[in-house]
């Protein structure tokens, strides 16, 4: 009992959230025949709250980190530099100034704590600086391999740059890094314009990567760019067939790349000392993964008509307790492409984003399947509450799907909560998971 107690503080706790400055604000692509976007809380913020240049916040340490997402400073003359960057007054500010006594360039740069991976649209409303440097929100995965840019602009008031001031590239890299080779596309639709000038106002910037495969590109609520199939995301197989696949961290930063600045593009100390020109502010960012909901509308009674579902394949963080297992090259949870995981091994875990309509006791469920002999399990936490572990039998085949639950169902509150699955016992390959499932049992 005091198990079920402790999980109740926490997810009523969790459901009182504030209005986030995106509400109202529909997400503009489609989810799927079936599905809802759900918020993604650790990895969305609408930075209404103060973070200070030297030291920042509680608040903003629980999501973010300064600097890039290792120890590199920054591409050409970039230098990251933790106090150009703060939030204040409703924004995040990036700030670019000259580093003193050298032609670097000091930027702001941060990054997400919490990686995210597709299905998963995420949108930006940011308004860049007025610099010839890169003002950008964009992903990166961890090993530096595979990256999505969502905003990347270089808006200055410069004459000689009217081109790129018109223009948002929307675009993506893939890379193999030794011997370093890069590909993105280069055809005329990756530099998008429709006759703005990006540092005069907001903009909405949006990417939906809805799989290794897929992406498309919003600007305030409407489709301008997509990105299908091999041919484009991966025409030279760098990512050995697997396309944009690995987890990433958000990251927001300014920079000078060097095929600008070698070429004598470069910033100046006087618009790097101009308060109206070296600074990029940046709204909010929000996330969304696309999950499958049904809700019959239940008003009481046993509650059984209220179920919400999320394919394993939608985890926003995924990673490994204890050794790897030989054979396996994926450290957490492996996406099929199908919103299956598969090569599942002990210890490997997955963490998701459960937003549930009603108060009440509800049932976890797991739709999985098996031929391992041995112990095979789930354990189940929430909102960092250990709940309890799913006893699993083998199926009788890696691709024969049964349902298997806890034992007990327990109390929750309504509202958006962190679910951590985690393959559990003694047997080192465990499970293919296709389905997480809440289902509401009793008010």
């Amino acid at each position: 009992m005091k198990k079920l107690l402790c999980i109740a503080a926490v997810t009523a706790y969790g459901s009182m959230v504030h209005a986030a400055d995106w509400d109202g604000i529909p997400v503009p692509a489609d989810p799927g025949a079936g599905n809802s976007w759900q918020l993604v809380d650790s990895v969305s913020d609408d930075f209404n709250y103060s973070a200070p240049a030297n030291g920042k916040s509680p608040t903003f340490y629980n999501q973010w980190s300064e600097g890039f997402i290792n120890s590199w400073q920054g591409p050409g003359l970039t230098d990251y530099h933790n106090p150009n960057s703060e939030v204040t007054g409703g924004n995040l500010v990036i700030k670019a100034t000259r580093k003193p006594n050298t032609n670097q360039v000091y930027t702001g740069a941060i990054h997400s704590n919490d990686s995210i991976q597709y299905p998963v649209y995420i949108e930006t409303r940011v308004k860049v600086m007025d610099q010839v440097l890169a003002n950008a929100v964009w992903m990166l995965s961890s090993d530096s391999t595979e990256e999505i840019d969502i905003v990347e602009s270089y808006s200055s008031s410069r004459p000689d740059q009217t081109w790129f001031s018109e223009r948002m590239h929307l675009s993506h890299h893939v890379f193999i890094r030794d011997p370093f080779q890069d590909y993105q596309p280069k055809d005329s639709g990756s530099w998008y314009t429709d006759g703005r000038i990006w540092r005069d106002q907001f903009s909405r910037v949006g990417v939906y990567w809805r799989d290794p495969w897929h992406l498309e590109y919003y600007i305030d609520g409407q489709l301008v760019r997509t990105v299908s199939g091999p041919d484009i995301i991966d025409p030279y197989d760098y990512t050995n067939g697997t396309g944009l696949s690995k987890p990433m961290q958000i990251i927001v930063d300014a920079e000078d790349q060097d095929w600008r600045s070698d070429n004598g593009i470069m910033a100046t100390d006087a618009e790097l000392s101009d308060p109206s020109k070296n600074r990029m502010y940046v709204d909010w960012i929000r996330v969304y993964k696309p999950v499958t909901q049904t809700n019959g509308g239940n008003s009481g009674g046993s509650g059984s008509d209220v179920s919400v579902s999320t394919d394993f394949g939608a985890f926003f963080a995924t990673g490994k307790d204890g050794s790897p297992v030989a054979g396996d090259n994926v450290e957490g949870f492996n996406p099929s492409g199908q919103g299956n995981i598969n090569y599942n091994t002990l210890g490997d875990w997955g963490d998701y984003s459960i937003t549930l309509p009603e108060d009440g006791r509800y049932r976890v469920e797991v739709n999985v399947a098996s031929p391992s002999s041995g112990t095979l399990a789930a354990e189940v936490t929430i909102d960092g509450v250990y709940v309890g572990q799913i006893n699993i039998s083998a199926t009788g085949g890696w691709e024969s799907y049964q349902t298997f639950s806890l034992d007990s169902d327990f109390f929750i509150g309504a509202g958006t909560h962190t679910v951590r699955i985690k393959s559990a016992g003694n047997t080192n390959w465990q499970w293919n998971g296709d389905v997480i499932r809440f289902v509401k049992v009793a008010d």
